[in-house]
């Protein structure tokens, strides 16, 4: 053969190996969240909270003024990964991805629907690695693999719902390895222990099959419980001090791990890593605990020094109004503030357990040559709940599950070096919806017209690229909220009707319907209720809601209570 003929093919083939290990330049993704983490617990938005990784990440990036999450751990995650109003893949009305608790209607199914593309799925079709570690809260399970050990205690909590075979496959098809996760390291539920020592039979699943932990670090374990039911189950590692795997810790690991692996192929990543901290149970090194226990004397000058911090770093507007924790306090017993004083060093060293370990995956990065390559977005699934009695969501009203600011409005920060502008507060609103479609222009990731068969519902949210890049933009017509009975929509960014707002239980035994509208502009703390000097709007956006719910099929919460009586509770 010709000299020259051999040259030249074995110079194209060597440009074809080139071309077909070059590095996908596209970014990377991690996308972090918290789980009923605190409007102002971060030291950049205000708190005391020692969170210096976070707050580096902010100074380099972005915080949000007005980021919205669905109030709940499921209906936020639902549209995180799809994209679309959590209603429309079975998480409407507060309903939350644990097996017992799934009901037979299609808005409130409690399994992610099989029909609609998650983000995971979407992104692993366009050449992406696709990782989790975390809390799934999705539902799904893996009854089909021992259906006789597990179908009676699905008969039992499966109220109106029969069990077929496609019924168990679809539970099956709605875990991570079968939703786009190339690679997962999951605790499939809401709320268990996050401390296992060796001999404690554990809920984590790597890829499909149960995960082996790794018991390296010796921990002096804090397990707050308080009422009896909590005791059983979460108090036995109270005291302790022994190797275990902290969930915090353990989780973030197993992230590292897959981090360095995706780095080292062309392809480029995308993460999920999901904390289950602060979310109950209150778990958490000893010595994190004594530290806030003693930061915490005054929780007075905590909420204080919160609120001042925000109008300081222009996060909450000087002129107004709040009705958060400051009121609370004022009127507390010493016995029930000597409680809650515990309870937030808890919830404390559980935050600051996460930007430690926020501070691993950004290490991580820079070390393997990515962050600079690599959009960040980190926020809370919710506000923080109850048992926090509003405390950590200052300057905001209410607590996960109810639908004022402080259960809706959350902190977040997004960092992606040279895109997004550094130390940069914006004040568009954004919606958790809404990340979806943003990856996907980032990502130059076509939506299908079908998927599986079907024609999936186009994304409810809009891409915030403009806002990442620093510009102005227009909020959103509405984005409507749902949860136990509650309805609520933000209109125009502006103006905020609540119908029927706080628990169940509660407004079922006033009469009439509560209506409460806020002007957001002027008063994001809600403190000033102007429904009955705007009753034409109020009327307006009444009628929006009923329509939202009729779009979204929501079944009026009080035929739910017919099906689990308990779940008020």
């Amino acid at each position: 053969m010709n000299k020259y003929i051999v040259n030249t093919a074995l110079a194209m083939l060597t440009l074809l190996s080139a071309a077909t290990f070059a590095k996908d330049t596209r970014p990377n993704i991690l996308v972090i969240l918290s789980d009923d983490a605190g409007y102002s617990d971060l030291g950049t938005f205000g708190g005391e909270i020692d969170t210096p990784n976070l707050d580096a990440l902010a100074k380099g990036g972005m915080r949000f003024s007005q980021f919205y999450s669905n109030a709940r751990c499921s209906p936020t995650r639902a549209s995180l990964l799809t994209g679309v109003d959590a209603a429309h893949v079975g998480f409407g009305g507060g309903v939350v991805g644990d097996w017992s608790r799934e009901l037979p209607f299609s808005a409130h199914r409690g399994r992610i629907a099989y029909e609609q593309p998650l983000i995971s799925e979407l992104l692993a079709d366009n050449g992406y690695q696709t990782m989790m570690v975390g809390k799934w809260h999705l539902g799904g399970s893996y009854i089909k693999n021992d259906p006789e050990k597990l179908a009676p205690l699905w008969h039992k909590t499966h109220t109106a719902m029969e069990l077929t075979q496609e019924e168990m496959e679809l539970d099956y098809l709605a875990l991570p390895p079968q939703r786009g996760f190339q690679k997962s390291f999951v605790f499939l539920g809401a709320q268990g222990n996050l401390f296992y020592t060796p001999k404690d039979n554990h809920p984590y699943y790597e890829s499909n099959e149960k995960a082996d932990l790794v018991f390296s670090n010796t921990y002096n374990m804090h397990c707050y419980a308080k009422s009896p039911a909590e005791k059983r189950q979460y108090s036995a590692c109270h005291g302790k001090s022994e190797k275990a795997f902290y969930a915090t810790d353990g989780m973030s690991d197993r992230a590292v791990d897959m981090l360095k692996a995706a780095s080292q192929k062309p392809e480029p990543f995308f993460m999920y890593a999901a904390f289950r901290a602060p979310h109950k149970p209150l778990q958490a090194p000893q010595e994190l605990v004594e530290k806030y226990l003693e930061r915490y004397q005054d929780l007075q000058l905590l909420v204080d020094e919160r609120y001042k911090g925000l109008i300081a770093s222009g996060l909450f507007p000087e002129e107004a109004t709040s009705q958060s924790a400051k009121q609370l306090l004022s009127s507390m017993s010493d016995e029930k503030r000597d409680e809650l004083r515990l309870i937030g060093a808890v919830h404390a060293a559980m935050m600051e357990k996460i930007d430690e370990n926020v501070g691993k995956m950004i290490n991580e990065l820079k070390a393997s040559g990515e962050y600079d390559n690599t959009l960040i977005l980190y926020f809370s699934d919710n506000g923080a709940a109850a048992h926090t009695d509003g405390l950590f969501n200052v300057p905001y009203r209410g607590v996960k599950a109810l639908l004022w600011e402080g259960g809706a409005r959350t902190h977040a920060i997004a960092s992606w070096p040279g895109v997004i502008p550094a130390d940069r507060i914006s004040d568009n609103v954004v919606w958790v919806g809404d990340i979806l479609p943003t990856l996907l222009e980032i990502t130059q990731t076509p939506f299908p017209d079908k998927f599986r068969g079907s024609t999936p519902r186009k994304p409810d949210g809009r891409s915030v690229f403009t806002t990442l890049k620093g510009e102005k933009q227009s909020p959103p017509e509405a984005i409507f909220f749902n949860d136990k009975g509650q309805q609520s929509v933000v209109y125009q960014g502006r103006w905020k009707l609540l119908i029927e707002p706080g628990w169940y239980l509660q407004t079922l035994a006033k009469p009439g319907i509560a209506h409460e509208l806020y002007d957001l502009s002027s008063d994001p703390g809600e403190s000033n209720n102007l429904a009955k000097s705007h009753p034409e709007l109020v009327e307006k956006l009444v009628a929006m809601c009923e329509r939202w719910k009729a779009e979204n099929s929501i079944v009026d919460y009080s035929n739910i209570i017919e099906l689990k009586p308990k779940d008020p509770y």
